[in-house]
């Protein structure tokens, strides 16, 4: 008889990187709802502005949503894989990685602009590259965590 198909472990790193781009794609889908439904809300505070500005605002406030919610959504996977080590070693070292990745989603969420008190205050391209950088860190992070 031949071997079954699939039947081998998927390498590692493979799989760290699928389960990476299934967490942003979560994240980005999830940021992307939010957005719109935030939006609706806040038309009312931006229908006397002229229209460029308006869509400039949206656009920016949706890409802020969704690179928050990708934030999120690893922030969350990393949580999950130290719990899962922590589970089997009982290292003091990642229980203090579990802290650091609470207290790292408790500022995501905070970070949100669900309910933004002025749609133009700091909606701009730099007040986005921050959550940027925290997601390509995060994505070292958590690949380097799957090893």
């Amino acid at each position: 008889m031949s071997e079954i198909p699939y039947s081998k472990k998927v390498d590692p790193k493979t799989k760290a990187l699928i389960l990476i781009l299934v967490l942003l794609i979560i994240g980005a889908a999830i940021g992307f709802v939010l957005a719109r439904g935030s939006l609706r809300a806040a038309y009312k505070r931006t229908d006397r502005l002229p229209e460029a500005t308006r869509s400039y605002i949206e656009t920016l406030f949706t890409l802020s949503m969704i690179i928050i919610c990708m934030n999120i959504t690893l922030i969350l996977g990393l949580l999950g894989v130290y719990i899962k080590t922590f589970r089997i070693t009982h290292s003091s070292f990642l229980l203090g990685l579990i802290v650091f990745i609470g207290v790292l989603f408790i500022q995501s969420v905070l970070s949100l602009p669900i309910f933004p008190t002025s749609l133009v205050e700091g909606l701009t391209l730099f007040g986005i590259l921050p959550n940027m950088f925290e997601t390509i860190a995060l994505v070292i992070l958590f690949y380097l965590s799957m090893e």
